[in-house]
Formats: structure tokens, sequence, C-alpha cells
């Protein structure tokens, strides 16, 4: 019985998870960190073969959920994060923002984006957009009241 309610739990949470990735306008880099749980978690149960179905089915679910916690971005209604305990953050939860862009030794721009919740709580999200991008899109979003902080690495 408990494996069908962790089941239940599991669709339920890919269910919430695709909806929001869904609304998804900007995409964050994707982040591995599930993935490898996925596996070091994956390893260790699936080292005893079963044909128990629930079983399996319970594994696929959580395999799958992992791999979706990857993704993440800025929303067209909230803040979609990305890794091991993906969530979603309304923006007007929003207090402070803090932006670096950096230029990779390939050439390629990225920018690193610090979502502050509170004072114990930051979110980090990396975009390949640039800066002028996020900023068009994150200015129509968040409260007027959220102090956006850019640095520059040099």
């Amino acid at each position: 019985m408990l494996m069908y309610i962790l089941i239940a739990a599991l669709l339920g949470s890919m269910a919430f998870g695709i909806y929001w990735q869904s609304q998804i306008v900007i995409r964050a880099r994707y982040k591995y960190t599930p993935v490898i749980f996925s596996i070091l978690i994956g390893s260790w149960a699936l080292s005893v073969p079963t044909m128990n179905w629930p079983f399996i089915i319970l594994m696929a679910a959580f395999f799958t959920l992992n791999i979706m916690d990857g993704v993440g971005g800025i929303g067209g209604k909230r803040l979609v994060t990305n890794g091991l305990f993906s969530r979603v953050i309304d923006y007007s939860s929003i207090t402070a923002l803090k932006m670096v862009p950096v230029t990779l030794p390939n050439g390629k721009s990225r920018v690193i984006v610090l979502f502050v919740i509170n004072e114990r709580q930051q979110i980090q999200m990396n975009f390949n957009q640039h800066l002028e991008v996020l900023m068009k899109a994150l200015a129509q979003l968040l409260p007027d009241s959220v102090k956006i902080e850019i640095d520059r690495i040099e």
C-alpha cells in the first residue's frame, strides 16, 4: 500500500513539474545534480533484480522526476527553480537580485543570477542569454521594490 502512495505522490509531483515547466519563458542552464542523485540511488535500488511491477513503476517515476528537476528558468507567473529540490517561487517574495555577466574563454556569454528570497535563502541560476535580455524579462515580472545589483568579474 505504501508503494502505491509513493507512486501517486511521484506522479502528482511530475504533473506539477510539467505544468510549471511549461510556463518557462527563459530557460536556465540544466542542473545535473538530480541526475547524479538518481544514478546513486538507482544503482543501489536496482542492485537486486526484481520483477515487482509496482517497484519498477516507482523507480521509473523516480528517475523521470529527477531528470525533470534539472529544468528551471524564468516563468511567466513564477520563478521555476532547478536542482534536487526544485520548486516554484512567487516573484513578490524575491527581495533582491544579483546578476554577474561572464564571458567564457570560448567566447560564449553566460549570466549568473542570484535570486535573494530572504536573509538565509538564495537561489542561483545560470543563463545562456545576454544580460539585457534577462533584465528586460525580469523588469516586467519583479516588483519595483526589488534591488537589482550587477557585478562584473574582472
